[in-house]
C-alpha cells in the first residue's frame, strides 16, 4: 500500500501545496509546512497528539489551526473513524471525493482514484442546489503486506 519513495511524493506534494497556497492568496506558513511535512512522511494515518510529537510542539492550539486550514484547502484529510490525518494527493483538482483505504493494523493509507461511482452523487447534489464541500469514503480493513504478516 502506498508509496515506497516517500521522499519524492513529499517533495512533489509539497511543491503542489506551495503552488495552491500561492494561487490562493494563502499563507503557508511554517507551522502549517510542518504538520504537512510530517503527515507525508509515511503515509500513515496521525493523530494530532502524534503529529504534535513528532514536531516537538506543546502548544495544541498551533496544531489544530494548522490542520484546519489544510484540511480547507484540500491538502489533507481527516479520517474520523481514526480521528487522525493523512495527506491528499489530489491536490491538483478543484474538489473531489476521497476513496481511503486504511490499514487497521499498521494504519498505513492509500486514496483510489475512483471517479465513476460518486459522480452521480455530486450531479444528485447540484440538482439540489447543494454545495458539497468536503466529502470522503473510508474503507477501514488490513493492506496486503499487514494480512500476508
Amino acid at each position: 500500500m502506498a508509496c515506497h519513495r516517500h521522499h519524492i511524493c513529499k517533495e512533489e506534494a509539497l511543491r503542489a501545496a506551495e503552488n495552491i497556497c500561492m494561487r490562493q492568496k494563502a499563507r503557508f506558513t511554517k507551522a502549517r509546512r510542518e504538520v504537512f511535512e510530517v503527515l507525508w512522511e509515511g503515509h500513515r494515518a496521525l493523530t494530532a497528539a502524534e503529529i504534535m510529537e513528532k514536531i516537538g510542539n506543546n502548544q495544541p492550539p498551533i496544531t489544530y489551526r494548522a490542520l484546519e486550514f489544510l484540511k480547507e484547502y484540500g491538502l489533507i484529510h481527516h479520517i474520523a473513524s481514526l480521528n487522525a490525518y493523512v495527506g491528499c494527493i489530489h491536490t491538483t483538482e478543484e474538489a473531489h471525493i476521497g476513496h481511503l483505504m486504511v490499514c487497521t493494523a499498521c494504519r498505513r493509507v492509500e486514496e483510489l482514484e475512483q471517479k465513476k461511482p460518486f459522480t452521480a452523487l455530486f450531479e444528485g447534489a447540484q440538482q439540489k442546489g447543494f454545495n458539497v464541500q468536503y466529502t470522503h469514503v473510508e474503507m477501514l480493513g488490513t493492506c496486503a503486506q499487514c494480512a500476508q504478516n
